[in-house]
């Protein structure tokens, strides 16, 4: 939800808007129009769902601009206010208005449209250096409003703090939080400094409101116009001048519909001084409050059209010549006169009296004595700023590109001939020879990118020891290490690495598959095939073999099986008789075993016994493979299940019918599933069948193409029970063995989880389960190594798909690439232990697989043929000059898992990169696309530019539902007795049926919004019980009752595709229902009111107390209901942490008072304490044992008692979530709790351990979370308590999602991927999903919100452009790099933010390159040159690095290190001051110069755009509103002086708008590239993050910055950077780490300059391990200079050949980052 006084402020306070600025009588509407719709259309293409709210009480904030609160300033802000707000009411936005944020209206208005958020300022844009109490006053009222936001559960967005990036909107949240406690004490306080600053404020009129309308017409003049002429002229006393100039004011808007919009560009008029002074202070204000009155009340058609500086050019022509009567149609032109003859006649009242005249003699007359030089007195124009010449670039590749592009401003390609030169004056040519530039770091050595980021290691070289030497540990002494210490360091490098494999082997033991069993490892044999054997990329994989059936060659298109079978050798008969004979054995075996096992039940006394018994025999899993047994084993349960049923005491009751039919029901189908059951128990089974309820279901009735099973003619091993009479006619013999409800309906109710759920599953070999059809389309696709995207709910079977895809790579050959890219680093740790539990391949060199994210990596990433990493190490890796020609073209696929994060601002733009890049076909998943049509169209023509087919494969069913909860909360606190004991009443789930939606109001569904089969039976009966009144509704539903709808389905139970179309059908009845009038309150209210049943108790929002408080005993009741392991969702880390601890509180304190209170267990100790006690006499005892030399034989082996094992410190399993210990024992669980604390594990975290609740967040011990992660599968853990971190698809395979607590950061996708976690494929036949905390009217809008559309980032940036410079270059324009450089230049749309065209990224890529070239980083033929590593390794901050090249080259660093030897203290902390600032995401202030550098950017990309608005869009006229699309007069030829006149005067303008040049402004004017962008015209898109803008850098807004960086240096205390400086204690280690790297890169970029720019060559050499030993007795020549003792660098002395300055600047960086890593490490060690 918007605030629309936030939106009006942020049009009125623009500096740029002509209107209510002090010293300037312009009120300039149709830009500050344009910039409201431009404010707007940036939600509005964002696809935001927001309305917009007025608070009239709020209007003081919008009319208060400043310090001057002038008549003409308030009162021109509110006429814009109430202009603006009424042109908002026309578009096609909710607007609605209330007096205050309080009273019943606005509670019922948010009760019903539950807003997220409110979006409104925070008051910092008054806030300036010196305050006055009128600031203090507007800020503490904007704080005010926040803060009732916030009491009110309303999170609360900065307008101020908003930047547009892309497709995102980035900005500040202030969220409700324990603070609100103190609302009732700060209350009386604040409402009286609220009346305080209202008296001091100025206080505007009190206005009516009322809807907006026209403006004045030829057809005479509109009743709010007249209505402002009436007022004015009853409430003014009559005055010469101030009516002419009224007069003036009404004939301008007359004229305004003939004006074009161009010549309404007008610079500031000035009039003589007293008639200025007037205007501003009488006329104005007094004719601005009068129209603003008239359309308040009544309001215009039309949107009111007012330009301030037409009126006074239309003033200064009356004061400046007199005009007589018959020229005012030569003036204004006919069609303005005889509109200002209708109008004169409407206001007759008021001309008859003399005081309204539009006789130009008359207003000559009366304004003649203020006539003034104009000329003489104007301030002179601004000077058109020159366009520079485009410095030369020619490169082979990529004036190919450029070709489609020509540029009047570029330099020629040879000498340029003065025929040739551009001739006009506003041109100038600076392309001086870059080469012969002097300066600080300006050396122009082309660079070779043949090394990593962080250090001078080769990339494709192995790990040597003298890297150890240079780049690891030293001796305190700076000596380098001995050869006995390299070999101990290189021991323990070694053990490190089988420490982490051991690691990665238990995380791989943990995991399962699809069913829930063991990953089993799979031996695949080495091909002896490389890449350049394959041939064609489309030849047809290898086939995976399987031992069900031969490799097929080509399985599609799949026929239907013929009836005749093959013909067999004598080898395969003799196969297929071996194979007979082993089958007919194992089945006596198994036959023998049977019956002794039937033996042992039928002696149990009662049928429970007997099911338990026969339980424990069908977990023999080795048994159970044979399908005989198994088929036995069931048939038997059946007849249990029946001799149950007759003896159970509640028989006849419909719930216990239920359980016992659908128990039977369950077991039949499977008895079917398997296919080999006998006649006789097939018989059995449809008896029985026939007798409780469905007398034509058959479900054992073959096709006749198949073969009966063997065992069709063997007798039933147990005699069945006896239900009916062999003669049907006779009455039942147990009348309540039937169904409770008709047998559709039964099947509805009660069955819905266990019917078949597969789409067209059909056996496939490539595969080791029955795929459905969507599943087989995706091998289809791969096999023909077509790209794909892949949507499909989580649950519905997407894991396989890449599994596959890296079988196909293993098997065809043993060189070839699939590159696997996980947004998150435990992703990436899970993708790497499951392809270790898959795979097993013998190579002669590398390794399977390999992991590598930015901090650690593991094998060689180049040399694996299956590398899993994150997005932004495989763009390093696309774009790396060395692997182009030797590891890019072994690239076969690559996976983007969860492919939607494209659409997050953090990272978005680099998986764009990759589908850019990427030069091979491209797997792509995701569960939460939500416009996947429109991101496939895209990605199409990326495929297909790159020569591969494309297909978009949608599923969009869950496999399992996810059936949803709420929990009832008490108010008391309710004493938890521990888990055996009954959950308490107080605390019950409830719940909710996904169409109560419908009583919010909901009349659009998410399509994703499903229904299980019971929904559907409880829907069509709520629907039913509205059709009373309406017979033709009641026919239309009665096609839709379930007995008559199924009719086709008796002879077989219900599937889920069945349910699915019964769902759409009932769906699509509701939507025509819902489209008539008040079809609310007669239909869909009554209906969501049925399906909401006790949905009252969790109205409200409860406090944080009643949350924690409750939470236990939700948990008890889902522990109860087997309906655990969960995972609770919580967007604070805090939150997290703490409801950990209070449940962990909560076991202790419960098993405790149990302990205290127990004979039992007191008991128990008492025993264990004696057995303590005697500990001394057993070992006396042993010890004489063995002094008797007793045989071995004769001493029991078992003799450890249960004292041995007993801890009375444990938790009981009584007061303990943790899982049964079968596979993780309590020595395992002591050595992991050791290492965890040697980790450095916080207490809490370690008791919570112990009882099975675990924490995992961003910030917690990465150990720590990989070893939750392990137990978790497990068993042993049960309760996580999460922030989004396990929102990705991290297998931790749960029953129930829990959503602890509202958050605005529980969107529409993060409530998706979320849910999603609950109810797996193959585990789980249902998924539960827990709002708890949260009011159901926010329960119903999370659940009907839809996901939003997938939008992308602006991708070629300028380091980019740079980036591929050095790909071209250091590959030696290899085939892979042109090849992809050419077909992404040559896209239609590059990005998929939005619809910028290839010319305009061709002209964006060409400036960028003139940047670059001017800024030292390109050479004339596009070669790197050697500062090209700071950019390129620090591209994810740009512009930050480009800011830092500017500031080396600048000499700024060189000034601030030039005192390093003098004061090294101070010169450290400054620089770390700068660096903080460019790398620590913080505001930047003009402490040091930078503005020139940004001034060249400017420049630069002001040249573009108006080099391409002049090429592109000259003939296009820029007259359309962005959001309303209403179109203003172009141009028109009227033969009238007055428009001439403007004509003459108006500014021009090319790349700005035309409708910001209506305040003045032109190209050359704006002043930073964040206004050269906003103020772009229609046609031409500038992104300003796309540009290398310092302008947030330089920014000199006042706004307070946060040096924690530099604060930490200072103190190196991290418990005062979380008090002091508000940095979360897990986000420290994120951020210092960081900052870190950073200093690491720009240390290393500065050793690879140096290296280039040193006279010694022998820098770049690489000396043999024998020369290590010898390095230290080696002397360098020339001048020398030492670094400190202990410091860790490449150069100890400063080479020959680099300048002292730079040296200095070296030095600085190298110590700095020596001290900031010694101080923010030693918080970890």
């Amino acid at each position: 939800m918007s605030l629309g006084d936030a939106l009006c402020q942020q049009v009125l306070n623009d500096p740029l808007l002509a209107l209510g600025k002090p010293q300037d009588c312009s009120f300039q509407l149709l830009h500050a129009v344009w910039s409201i719709e431009k404010l707007v259309s940036e939600f509005v293409s964002r696809r935001c769902n927001f309305e917009i709210v007025f608070f009239e009480r709020n209007r003081y904030l919008t009319l208060y601009g400043g310090d001057d609160t002038s008549p003409f300033v308030v009162s021109s802000r509110r006429l814009a206010r109430t202009i603006l707000k009424a042109h908002l009411m026309r578009l096609d936005i909710p607007v609605t208005t209330f007096a205050a944020p309080a009273g019943d209206e606005w509670e019922d208005f948010a009760d019903s449209k539950q807003p997220m958020c409110m979006l409104c300022n925070d008051g910092s844009q008054f806030v300036t250096v010196e305050c006055s109490d009128l600031t203090i006053s507007a800020v503490l009222l904007q704080r005010r409003f926040i803060f009732h936001m916030l009491s009110d559960g309303i999170a609360v967005v900065s307008l101020e703090a908003m930047e547009f990036r892309g497709s995102k909107i980035i900005s500040f949240v202030f969220e409700q939080n324990f603070l609100l406690k103190l609302q009732n004490r700060l209350m009386e306080l604040i409402i009286k400094c609220r009346n305080t600053a209202l008296k001091i404020l100025p206080a505007p009129e009190r206005n009516r409101l009322g809807e907006l309308s026209t403006v004045l017409t030829i057809e005479g003049i509109e009743i709010w116009a007249k209505t402002a002429v009436d007022d004015y002229f009853q409430a003014n006393p009559t005055d010469t001048t101030n009516d002419a100039l009224f007069a003036v004011f009404l004939l301008h808007l007359i004229v305004l519909p003939h004006i074009s919009i161009s010549d309404r560009s007008q610079k500031p008029v000035t009039l003589h001084p007293e008639l200025e002074s007037k205007l501003r202070y009488h006329v104005m204000p007094k004719l601005f409050d009068a129209f603003n009155q008239g359309l308040q009340k009544h309001g215009a058609e039309r949107r009111p059209d007012v330009d301030g500086r037409i009126f006074l050019n239309l003033v200064a022509i009356f004061t400046n010549q007199p005009i007589p009567d018959e020229d005012l149609a030569g003036l204004l032109g006919h069609g303005p006169a005889d509109a200002a003859k209708s109008v004169a006649a409407a206001l007759h009242q008021h001309v008859g009296t003399g005081r309204l005249s539009f006789s130009p003699a008359v207003l000559s007359s009366a304004l003649g004595r203020w006539q003034h030089d104009e000329l003489d007195s104007l301030p002179l124009p601004d000077k058109e700023v020159p366009l520079r010449l485009l410095l030369p670039f020619h490169n082979e590749v990529f004036d190919e590109c450029l070709k489609p592009i020509h540029f009047s401003l570029e330099v020629a390609r040879s000498e340029t001939t003065p025929s040739s030169s551009p001739s006009r004056s506003s041109v100038v040519d600076d392309s001086e020879d870059l080469s012969q530039r002097t300066g600080w770091f300006t050396n122009t050595t082309t660079f070779t990118d043949d090394q990593h980021w962080h250090n001078s290691r080769k990339i494709t070289e192995g790990f040597k020891e003298k890297k150890l030497v240079l780049y690891g540990e030293r001796q305190d002494d700076d000596r380098p290490l001995t050869r006995k210490q390299l070999a101990s360091l290189r021991k323990k490098k070694e053990k490190d690495q089988q420490k982490l494999m051991r690691n990665i082997h238990r995380h791989a033991t943990t995991l399962t598959g699809a069913k829930g069993a063991p990953l089993q490892r799979m031996v695949i044999p080495t091909s002896k095939r490389s890449i350049k054997d394959l041939g064609t990329q489309n030849e047809p994989p290898c086939q995976r073999h399987s031992d069900l059936s031969p490799p097929v060659a080509n399985p599609r298109p799949r026929k239907e099986p013929k009836s005749q079978q093959p013909k067999l050798n004598s080898t395969e008969k003799l196969r297929q008789r071996i194979k007979e004979e082993k089958a007919v054995k194992t089945l006596s075996e198994s036959e023998v075993w049977w019956k002794q096992q039937l033996a042992q039940i039928e002696r149990l006394p009662t049928p429970e016994q007997k099911s338990e018994y026969l339980g424990r025999v069908q977990r023999n899993a080795k048994r159970m493979e044979d399908s005989w047994l198994r088929t036995e084993t069931l048939l038997y349960q059946v007849h249990l299940d029946v001799s149950r049923w007759i003896a159970d005491g509640g028989r006849e009751e419909p719930q216990v019918q239920a359980r016992y039919c659908v128990d039977i029901l369950r077991t039949v189908t499977e008895i079917h599933n398997i296919g080999v059951a006998s006649d006789i128990g097939q018989s059995f089974v449809r008896s029985l069948l026939e007798t409780i309820g469905f007398p034509g279901l058959d479900i054992f009735k073959l096709s006749s193409s198949i073969k009966p099973p063997e065992t069709a003619k063997k007798a039933i091993t147990f005699q069945t029970v006896r239900f009916a009479h062999r003669d049907r006619s006779k009455p039942a013999l147990y009348p309540f063995l039937t169904l409770p409800s008709h047998p559709i309906e039964f099947q509805l109710e009660h069955y819905g989880v266990y019917m078949d759920r597969s789409m067209d599953g059909q056996a496939d070999a490539r595969v080791s389960f029955v795929p459905d059809a969507w599943q087989r389309d995706v091998l289809d696709r791969l096999d023909k190594r077509e790209s794909v995207l892949v949507v499909a709910p989580t649950s519905a079977g997407k894991t396989f798909i890449s599994y596959y895809a890296m079988e196909q790579v293993l098997r065809e050959s043993d060189d070839g690439v699939l590159v696997y890219v996980a947004p998150t680093k435990p992703l990436v740790n899970q993708i790497v232990a499951e392809i270790y539990a898959r795979y097993e391949k013998s190579l002669k060199s590398g390794t399977v697989w390999a992991a590598h994210t930015r901090d650690w990596r593991i094998h060689e990433p180049n040399k694996c043929q299956i590398l899993v990493t994150v997005p932004e190490m495989l763009a390093i890796m696309l774009l790396s000059p060395v692997l182009a020609a030797r590891w890019i073209p072994r690239l076969r696929w690559i996976v983007l898992d969860e492919i939607h994060t494209i659409g997050q601002q953090e990272g978005g733009a680099v998986w764009e990169q990759l589908i850019l890049f990427a030069p091979c076909p491209i797997i792509g998943l995701s569960a939460t696309i939500g416009n996947p049509e429109e991101f496939s169209r895209w990605l199409e023509s990326v495929q297909e530019q790159h020569g591969f087919k494309y297909a978009l494969i949608q599923h969009k069913h869950r496999y399992s539902h996810l059936r949803k909860f709420t929990y009832t909360m008490s108010r008391d606190r309710i004493e938890f007795k521990g888990l055996s004991s009954e959950p308490s009443p107080n605390v019950k789930p409830i719940y909710i049926h996904p169409m109560s939606v419908l009583l919010s109001g909901a009349r659009v569904l998410p399509e994703d919004l499903a229904l299980e089969s019971r929904d559907c039976l409880t829907l069509f009966q709520a629907m039913w019980n509205v059709t009373n009144q309406s017979p033709k509704k009641r026919d239309q539903l009665t096609k839709l009752d379930p007995r008559k709808f199924f009719t086709q389905s008796h002879e077989r139970l219900l599937s889920q595709r069945d349910v699915l179309d019964y769902e759409a059908k009932l769906k699509s009845l509701l939507a025509d229902w819902s489209k008539e009038a008040d079809a609310y309150h007669q239909i869909l209210r009554p209906i969501g009111e049925a399906l909401s049943q006790e949905h009252e108790l969790c109205e409200t929002t409860p406090t944080k107390r009643s949350i924690y408080m409750n939470l236990i005993h939700v948990l008890h009741d889902l522990q109860r209901r087997d309906n655990l392991p969960a995972i609770l969702f919580n967007f604070d880390r805090q939150d997290c942490v703490f409801m950990a601890r209070f449940l962990v509180n909560e076991l202790e304190t419960a098993e405790k008072k149990w302990k205290e209170s127990s004979p039992q267990w007191q008991s128990k100790l008492a025993s264990w304490e004696a057995w303590v006690a005697a500990s001394k006499q057993r070992q006396k005892a042993s010890e004489r044992a063995k002094r008797t030399k007793r045989q071995e034989d004769d001493i029991s082996m078992d003799s450890r008692s249960w004292e041995e094992t007993f801890n009375p410190e444990d938790p009981l399993p009584e007061f303990s979530f943790a899982g049964p210990r079968a596979s993780y024992s309590k020595a395992e669980m002591e050595e992991d709790i050791d290492f965890l604390i040697r980790s450095g594990i916080k207490e809490w975290a370690i008791a919570a351990l112990k009882v099975g609740i675990a924490v995992h967040h961003a910030g917690m011990n990465r150990k720590y979370l990989r070893l939750i992660e392990s137990l978790f599968r497990l068993g042993f853990v049960r309760v996580v308590i999460a922030t989004g971190t396990l929102a990705l698809g991290i297998n931790m395979p749960i029953k129930t999602s829990i959503f602890v607590g509202d958050s605005v950061y529980l969107t529409a996708l993060m409530y998706r991927q979320c849910a999603g976690r609950a109810g797996r494929r193959g585990m789980d036949i249902l998924g539960n999903v827990v709002f708890y905390g949260i009011p159901m009217e926010r329960i119903h809008g999370i659940i009907t919100s839809k996901v939003p559309p997938l939008t992308g980032n602006m991708p070629l940036t300028t380091t980019l452009s740079l980036r591929l410079c050095n790909l071209l270059h250091g590959s030696q324009q290899a085939s892979s790099a042109v090849n992809a450089i050419n077909s992404v230049l040559r896209l239609p749309q590059l990005s998929l933010a939005s619809d910028i065209g290839r010319d305009e990224v061709l002209h964006h890529l060409r400036f960028s390159f003139d940047y670059l070239r001017r800024t030292n980083l390109l050479n004339v033929q596009g070669e790197p040159l050697i500062m090209f590593p700071l950019v390129a390794h620090l591209y994810h901050t740009e512009p930050s690095n480009l800011a830092l090249v500017a500031l080396l080259q600048g000499g700024v660093l060189h000034r601030i290190c030039d005192s390093i030897d003098r004061n090294p203290i101070d010169t450290k902390r400054s620089l770390v001051a700068v660096l903080a600032h460019l790398f620590a995401r913080r505001v930047f202030t003009r402490l040091y110069s930078g503005g020139e550098h940004n001034d060249q950017i400017l420049e630069t990309f002001r040249g573009y755009a108006r080099s391409y608005a002049t090429q592109y869009l000259s003939e296009t006229p820029d007259n359309t509103l962005p959001l309303s699309e209403e179109i203003l007069l172009a141009s028109k030829n009227v033969e009238a002086s007055f428009i001439s006149t403007l004509r003459r005067k108006a500014v021009k303008v090319g790349a700005t708008s035309s409708f910001v040049a209506n305040s003045g402004v032109t190209d050359s004017s704006l002043k930073t590239v964040t206004d050269l962008a906003r103020t772009a015209r229609t046609g031409l898109h500038l992104d300003k993050n796309a540009i290398p803008s310092l302008d947030e850098l330089l920014a000199l807004d006042g706004r307070v910055v946060n040096g924690y960086i530099l604060d930490f240096f200072i103190h190196g205390q991290e418990k005062v950077i979380t008090e002091a400086n508000r940095i979360r204690p897990s986000d420290i280690w994120f951020l210092f780490e960081e900052f870190s790297l950073a200093l690491a890169t720009l240390q290393t970029g500065l050793e690879h300059y140096m290296k280039a720019a040193a006279a010694d060559p022998s820098l770049e050499s690489e000396s043999s391990d024998e020369e290590e030993d010898d390095a230290d007795e080696s002397e360098n020549e020339g001048e020398t200079e030492d670094l400190e003792p202990g410091v860790t660098s490449t150069f100890l002395v400063k080479p020959v050949g680099i300048s002292e300055g730079d040296w200095k600047v070296y030095r600085g960086v190298v110590l700095t980052k020596r001290e900031f890593d010694e101080k923010w490490k030693a918080m970890w060690a």
